[in-house]
Formats: C-alpha cells, sequence, structure tokens
C-alpha cells in the first residue's frame, strides 16, 4: 500500500475532496499509521473491540484544525473513522483515549489493493513521498529521532527472508475455512493483516523480503523508523508474526521481567535489598498461579499491574487508576493485603527515588547508560529513561556477542537463530553486573483454531 493508493482510496468519500492538501496528506499518514499496525489501543479489549487505534483528541486537533471551528477535527474524523465506544475509560476522563475503528469500506477497498499482483514501491515520507531505492548496510538509521547521531552500536540485516510458502497455505487456510459469528471478524482480521504482509513482500528494492528500519529514540530504544509507508514486524501481532517465521528454526528472544529485572539490579547495585521483588523474580510463576487463583484473574493482568507501579501506578482503590476497571474495587482491597504484593510495591517505591539520584548530574538532568540525557521532571519518566537506557544496553551486548543471528528486534527482545543464552546472561552479568534472564520459544504455526 502506498500513499497514491491510499488517496485514490479515501478520495471516494465525497468530503475528502473539501479537505485542504495539507489535511489530506496528514489524513493519508494517520490512516497509513493505523493501517500499518500503529495507535494500538492499549486497554484489553472485548471481542467485538478488538482492533480499535488510540487517537488522541489533542493529537487530532493539532493536525487537523481550522480557524474559528475547534471541533472542526471531529468533522473530519467522522468520515473514516467509527467511534467504538463513546465513552472514556473513567468517568473523570483519565486513564484511556476512545476507540475508534477504521471504517469498513477503507478495510473493503485497501483489500482489493493487497490482492493487486502488482509490485508495488516502498517509500519514505518526509515532505514528499520518495521511493526507497537504496538499502542501507545497517537496519539501524545513523541518525536518532532528535537528528543526532545514534549510540547504538547494534548491527542487523534490514532485509528480512519470512517463510513465504507457509503464508502462503495460512492464507488459503483462512480464506477456505468458516467461523462462528462471534470470530468471524478475527478470521478477518488476520486475512487482512496476511493480505498486507504479502503484498509487502512484492516490492520492486527487495523482492521477497521485508525491509526493516530502526531509528533510536530519545531514551535509546529502537523502534520501527519513522515516516515510512510499509508496515514493520515490531507493530505486528504475534501471531502474524509465528506466521511469518515458522518453520524456518527461528526463536522468539525475550528478557524476561526486562525492567523489573534491571529494576532490582540497579537495587542491589545501588546498597539496597529487596526481598518481595528477588523472590517474586525467582519464583514468578509459582505467584502469578497463585495471584491468579487467589484474585481470580489473569495472570497477565497481575504481571502488568505490578510494572505498572514503577512508572507512577498506585494501589489506590480508586476509579482513575488505569486497572479499576478491570480488576474492581473488591479486588483491589484483597490484592492490598497480600503481604507479597504490598511489599513489592513498598520496594518499588524506594527503590525508584534512589535509582533517579545515581543517574542525577550536577544540572539536575538524567542521563542513562546509553549517554542519553533528560531534562524530564516527572520521578516516573525519570526512571522510565533509565530504564529504558539499560535494556537498550543490554541488546546492544547482546547484538555484540551473536551477531547475524539476530534477524528482527522486537524492544526488549529478538528473533533469531537458536543461541546458548547462558551465554549471554553470563556477559550482561559481567559488563552491566545486572542479573538478567531470556526467555526462548521455538517459532511454530498458531493453531488454526486461534485464527478463526
Amino acid at each position: 500500500m502506498n500513499y497514491s493508493n491510499l488517496d485514490e482510496i479515501l478520495s471516494k468519500n465525497g468530503h475528502f475532496h473539501t479537505l485542504s492538501e495539507l489535511h489530506k496528506g496528514r489524513l493519508i499518514k494517520l490512516v497509513n499509521g493505523v493501517l500499518c499496525g500503529e495507535y494500538k489501543h492499549t486497554e484489553l479489549l472485548p471481542t467485538k473491540e478488538i482492533g480499535s487505534v488510540s487517537l488522541h483528541s489533542n493529537q487530532l486537533y493539532k493536525w487537523f484544525r481550522k480557524k474559528n471551528d475547534d471541533g472542526y477535527y471531529k468533522k473530519v474524523i467522522q468520515h473514516y473513522f467509527d467511534v467504538v465506544n463513546e465513552s472514556y475509560q473513567f468517568g473523570k476522563g483519565k486513564g484511556y483515549t476512545k476507540k475508534f475503528k477504521l471504517k469498513e469500506w477503507i478495510y473493503d477497498l485497501c483489500i482489493e489493493v493487497y490482492k493487486n499482483p502488482q509490485p508495488i514501491e516502498l517509500s519514505s515520507i518526509i515532505d514528499s513521498v520518495k521511493p526507497i531505492t537504496v538499502i542501507p548496510n545497517n537496519g539501524v538509521h545513523k541518525l536518532d529521532i532528535n537528528g543526532n547521531p545514534k549510540s547504538s552500536t547494534i548491527e542487523i540485516n534490514p532485509i528480512v527472508e519470512p517463510n513465504i510458502q507457509n503464508l502462503e497455505m495460512m492464507i488459503e487456510e483462512l480464506e477456505n475455512s468458516k467461523s462462528i459469528s462471534i470470530r468471524e471478524h478475527i478470521r478477518e482480521k488476520y486475512l487482512f493483516q496476511l493480505y498486507q504482509w504479502r503484498q509487502t513482500l512484492n516490492n520492486t528494492v527487495c523482492p521477497c523480503g521485508l525491509l526493516q528500519l530502526y531509528q533510536e529514540s530519545g531514551n535509546g530504544r529502537l523502534n520501527p523508523m519513522e515516516r515510512l509507508d510499509f508496515p514493520h514486524l515490531i507493530h505486528t501481532q504475534n501471531r502474524i508474526r509465528q506466521v511469518l517465521f515458522s518453520g524456518m528454526d527461528l526463536y522468539d528472544y525475550d528478557m524476561s521481567n526486562s525492567h523489573l529485572s534491571i529494576f532490582y539490579g540497579l537495587c542491589k547495585k545501588y546498597g539496597m535489598d529487596c526481598h518481595f521483588i528477588g523472590d517474586y523474580l525467582e519464583n514468578k510463576s509459582h505467584y502469578r498461579e497463585k495471584w491468579s487463583y487467589d484474585f481470580c484473574v489473569k495472570e497477565k493482568i497481575i504481571k502488568k499491574y505490578i510494572i505498572s507501579w514503577l512508572y507512577g501506578n498506585t494501589m489506590s482503590e480508586v476509579t482513575d487508576n488505569p486497572y479499576y476497571k478491570v480488576l474492581g474495587y473488591e479486588r483491589m482491597i484483597r490484592i492490598k493485603s497480600d503481604l507479597v504484593l504490598v511489599g513489592i510495591y513498598n520496594e518499588i517505591i524506594r527503590g525508584r527515588k534512589l535509582i533517579v539520584n545515581q543517574h542525577t548530574s550536577l544540572n539536575g538532568n538524567i542521563t542513562n547508560v546509553m549517554d542519553k540525557e533528560s531534562v524530564t521532571k516527572r520521578l516516573k519518566s525519570k526512571l522510565c529513561f533509565i530504564l529504558f537506557g539499560y535494556e537498550s544496553k543490554i541488546l546492544e551486548i547482546v547484538n555484540q556477542v551473536i551477531g547475524n543471528k539476530m534477524k528482527v528486534l522486537i524492544y526488549d527482545g529478538w528473533i533469531g537463530s537458536k543461541t546458548d543464552v547462558s551465554i549471554l546472561e553470563r556477559t550482561i552479568q559481567n559488563r552491566l553486573d545486572l542479573d538478567i534472564r531470556f526467555d526462548q520459544e521455538l517459532i511454530e504455526n498458531p493453531p488454526i483454531s486461534l485464527m478463526i
């Protein structure tokens, strides 16, 4: 899907022709971003809301403004997006944004384009659309997002070769399968994404390969390069990545409890004992299973709830707590009576200040291990900046050890060939004095039952 395609698709709605050229361009970029997996809503979604995206009103107002018409952005969006849920996450207007979905007619027309056998150009979009004709030697851009020379030494092949045969087989199987009505939209969603990746492979610059470009953020983390008109594997659902890379003897690697493990290691380095956090990290399966049973909640929710404490969330059972809707008042009260969870929370509160103080320079700014600097004043933002820096440094060390065995970067993990993670763990321990563990899983095709 390139910009000329989207221009043609969106112009099917007469409203598109009333927009200024500036607003047309911004709308195309927004729709392209949604199609490429950006703007995903972070709330745990019910089945009917799967595929919803988060569009913040402040950002929309900035993109689509008109003199003497503060609500102009709403008049633009309503032609191309449906509001999935009119209410905000919380009554006080805090927490998550409203949920939106692209209108079905846009998806339908996109599928027609995706099925076109004509090879596509891959482009970057800065001031104008510029086809990519030269493939860089390194998938990581030489400049960070702020235009400064990158700090990361990671080198990774910008071209990834997936299992095309498996992709085609999954498409065929989904096209010929039937779903019960409640899951039909799930099957259609997966088919849409698979069509999209098939078309992306049919490109003029690296045929049968996926061009994957990264750019360093302000804290050192490697994100998908901005201003591209084709999808990135980071934004892609895990099940789709499984389809693309199964049957290739590739593994999915990620840091186990990455930020909490880094937090624990830094507290230990700076002389603070975190008994409860350490016990949890050593026995995470036991505790998550226990808490899941005790509080009748999914393990992943408890895991995310604990991580949210690192970044300023509290245990308070109030409606503007981001986990109030998921956990509920009674369950949150019971969680507050669990000695281990309370112990973890209290250690996080104490440890945050300790770590931030250790990374505060004489001018009051925060520096991290990637030699990045931040002027943020918020404690939770300072800690986030520090932990992301260590996460990036760990992946940099991994890359130095395994080289081209690293095929795809996925934030705190990677997809790659089989490697001995114990060597990686020892190396990181020696270089950073951090006890980091890696989980690994052979990438296999997802069961068809989960796709339909």
